[in-house]
């Protein structure tokens, strides 16, 4: 069979058998029937000598086989291949290779575990040493194309360790604190000060690379629920102090990254916790050794005295619980408070009493008035504190 296209002679090809390497998309599929149009029909002209070959029926043509298009006149390729290439220069596509801007381009996803270990040390609020380009932007799970995320060669990185500082003259906890960009709280917790305004020049004290505060393990104490209790990610800790099991310790000291130090024990290190008790801050005898008024016997103090006339009103010293109200030969007439620190103030040599066993008191609010009660030269008011572990301290250390 002879077949005219377009003044064209040509002779039916020979099928070529061959195995595709790939799968296509099947005849059947709508992608290939959009190609399989029927060819055009034409004149079939006879030619001496040359048998005409009968077309095959339907029924015996092979699905698939091929499919027959007219084809198009130079002059036609070349009225399209100019459109297209007009086109593309109108969409200002200087590349024809069809090269996608770089904001379209695949970006791998950021390592996930990654991810979220950079977000658990953006939650303590510790970015100074992390590897990190973005720290916000971490935190918020995102990270820019040019940018590595956080890797574990990167966390290996984070290591903490402890400075020493010996304190310079007029240095205060504030200004060191300052100097190495962590809280005050780190400072006075990290070497257990009990009144900042004491600070002596020439000591050597000890500074987190890492803003936080020490922890001494108590009995009953997981590691899951010293994380809970600071609010800080059990990963944060565990990595920070080495840690390799679940297995702790009472007695042992750990260190709590991004934890901040109690409000009342920070206030009272400042000294700004505990108020005086009466108007007058004048202290007519000291706590610790000191020769008895009465015997003249070299005995200790277990407070200050704070001259005050019979009468005046006492007030609570912070607030608390009212423990005790009672008398004895000693004190007198007195009441001690205990306080939400576990701290505990004593008030001696009273007059009369303002409030019962029980009631809760807030700072500053009157519990009696001043006397000369008990073993006592005159009017005056003993005042005691006692520290979490029942230890006598000097009230002065604590008192703004």
């Amino acid at each position: 069979m002879t077949v005219f296209i377009d003044g064209q002679h040509a002779k039916k090809r020979k099928k070529i058998a061959f195995k595709p390497i790939y799968k296509s998309a099947g005849y059947d599929t709508g992608f290939i029937k959009q190609f399989n149009q029927k060819p055009i029909k034409k004149s079939i002209k006879k030619f001496p000598g040359k048998p005409v070959k009968k077309p095959l029926d339907k029924k015996d043509e092979k699905k698939g086989s091929g499919f027959t298009i007219p084809l198009p006149s130079f002059a036609t390729l070349a009225v399209i291949a100019g459109t297209v290439v007009i086109t593309l220069a109108a969409l200002n596509w200087e590349d024809i290779n069809n090269i996608l801007p770089e904001k379209y381009i695949y970006q791998p996803a950021a390592d996930s575990e990654g991810e979220f270990h950079a977000m658990q040390y953006a939650a303590t609020g510790i970015t100074g040493i992390l590897s990190l380009p973005n720290i916000e932007a971490a935190s918020a799970g995102v990270f820019e194309a040019e940018e590595q995320p956080f890797s574990q060669e990167q966390d290996d990185l984070i290591v903490f360790e402890w400075y020493q500082h010996r304190v310079q003259k007029g240095e205060s906890v504030s200004v060191i604190a300052e100097k190495y960009d962590v809280s005050v709280g780190a400072i006075i917790a990290s070497n257990e000060i009990r009144n900042a305004r004491t600070l002596q020049e020439g000591a050597l004290i000890r500074i987190p690379n890492i803003d936080g505060i020490p922890y001494q393990i108590k009995n009953g104490d997981s590691l899951s629920k010293i994380a809970a209790s600071f609010n800080v990610p059990l990963e944060v800790i565990l990595d920070i102090n080495d840690i390799k099991s679940d297995n702790i310790t009472a007695g042992e000291t750990i260190f709590i990254p991004g934890a901040r130090m109690n409000d009342i024990d920070l206030r009272m290190s400042l000294g700004e916790l505990f108020m005086h008790p009466v108007p007058s801050r004048f202290v007519t005898s000291s706590y610790g050794m000191r020769k008895d008024p009465i015997s003249g016997v070299l005995s200790f103090h277990t407070g200050i005295d704070l001259r005050a006339n019979t009468g005046t009103p006492v007030v609570a010293a912070l607030d608390g619980v009212i423990s005790v109200v009672s008398e004895n030969w000693l004190y007198g007439k007195h009441i001690i408070i205990t306080h939400p620190n576990g701290y505990k103030t004593l008030y001696g040599h009273l007059n009369s009493f303002s409030v019962k066993q029980g009631d809760r008191v807030a700072r500053g609010r009157k519990i009696g008035e001043s006397g000369n009660t008990g073993y006592s030269t005159g009017p005056h008011l003993h005042f005691s504190i006692y520290d979490n572990n029942g230890k006598l301290i000097n009230p002065l250390d604590l008192l703004r």
